[in-house]
């Protein structure tokens, strides 16, 4: 793995590059969002060219700011110096920062989480040398509605004299180490290195838009906490069904065992919490006297909770009816009137894609337990 600032050293060792972006104000940081005390309700706006100095920008801001600063960061910018937007980057995933693309309005009626300013999300464009700062989150969202673009990196030199033969072969060999530095970063970063050569086929008047599939499938964009589609597995003469979020931390198998009959465990791995004890309350401190599981009611009686031998907890829920509604994949739903506001959760809203046809033929494909 590459230490964080090699690929800025690489850079800045060889010449100076920039993105075409025309003449704008420079990026400035402000606080955005709402306080509504959820994880992803208040945030930073980044808007503006990123200069030289934005990294330094973004550093005193972050030093002026209160300590409960939020750890998102969205990006509206047409772009500017490369070396910087890598720099920031970088800076994004030291920090452990999620990034967005995409800009706000002021919400008059809002209530402010910081900075005295209270703001509602649109859409925006992170371009150029935007969209490798972009890279750095940990966590990357692309808004829908909002644009993420790529294009060839370039000289200030070749772009103001295109035509002229001014360049050695010391420029050649450059543009091929910033290439391979590029391709590095995106590496660090976890990105698909294909990006680059997406990134090449637009000049540097011209920009390549990233789909949202192509975002996704080269994970540009990457939500932790985002649940796979199902799938299917056999298993012990039957098959089981399987969602798990793209960090690994949680899983849902749906099964049904010739004895037991169908079943669903939820396993969440994450040793930052007491999740066992919050599982154990949660199992028999309901309103509605039974758990809502993929359309089934769930009695207490039937739900078993293991405490995980190195963190982390197992909660399994043993179904009444092999041929529930599969109405929802959620579990502890926000929308279920059976739970005390406690053990109302969005961990746990699984995916419904590839939901219905696949637990259903977990649920009718029983194995030997």
């Amino acid at each position: 793995m590459i230490k964080v600032g090699t690929t800025t050293a690489i850079m800045l060792a060889i010449f100076s590059f920039a993105t075409a972006v025309a003449s704008a104000e420079p990026m400035k940081f402000q606080p955005g969002g709402n306080d509504t005390r959820c994880r992803e309700c208040a945030f930073i706006e980044a808007s503006g060219e990123i200069a030289d100095d934005t990294p330094q920008a973004f550093e005193r801001f972050l030093g002026a700011a209160p300590d409960y600063v939020p750890k998102r960061i969205r990006l509206n910018s047409l772009g500017g110096s490369l070396q910087a937007g890598i720099r920031l980057g970088e800076m994004f995933r030291a920090r452990g920062f999620t990034t967005e693309v995409g800009s706000d309005r002021a919400d008059p009626e809002g209530m402010p989480y910081f900075g005295g300013r209270a703001s509602l999300r649109t859409p925006g464009v992170c371009a150029s040398a935007c969209a490798y700062a972009f890279l750095g989150g940990i966590e990357r969202v692309l808004d829908e509605g909002s644009k993420l673009g790529v294009h060839r990196f370039y000289s200030k030199n070749a772009l103001a004299q295109p035509a002229e033969k001014i360049f050695s072969g010391h420029d050649l060999d450059d543009t091929q180490r910033i290439t391979a530095a590029l391709v590095l970063y995106l590496v660090n970063m976890g990105v698909d290195a294909k990006v680059v050569a997406l990134a090449a086929t637009a000049g540097p008047d011209e920009m390549y838009w990233i789909t949202l599939e192509e975002a996704r499938d080269l994970r540009v964009t990457y939500e932790p906490r985002a649940w796979k589609p199902w799938r299917l597995e056999p298993f012990h003469g039957g098959a089981i069904a399987i969602s798990e979020t793209n960090d690994g931390t949680k899983r849902m198998v749906a099964s049904c065992t010739r004895r037991l009959g169908p079943q669903v465990v939820l396993t969440n791995s994450d040793t930052s919490s007491d999740v066992a004890n919050w599982f154990g309350q949660c199992r028999t401190n309901l309103f509605g006297g039974a758990h809502p599981v993929f359309g089934a009611q769930v009695d207490p009686t039937h739900v078993q909770v293991i405490k995980g031998k190195e963190g982390g907890a197992i909660i399994r829920f043993r179904l009444s009816t092999a041929a529930p509604s599969l109405t929802s994949p959620a579990l502890f739903s926000f929308g279920s009137p059976a739970y005390p506001s406690a053990c109302m959760s969005d961990q746990y809203e699984g995916s419904k894609a590839n939901f219905e046809p696949t637990v259903r033929l977990a649920f009718g494909n029983c194995f030997q337990d």
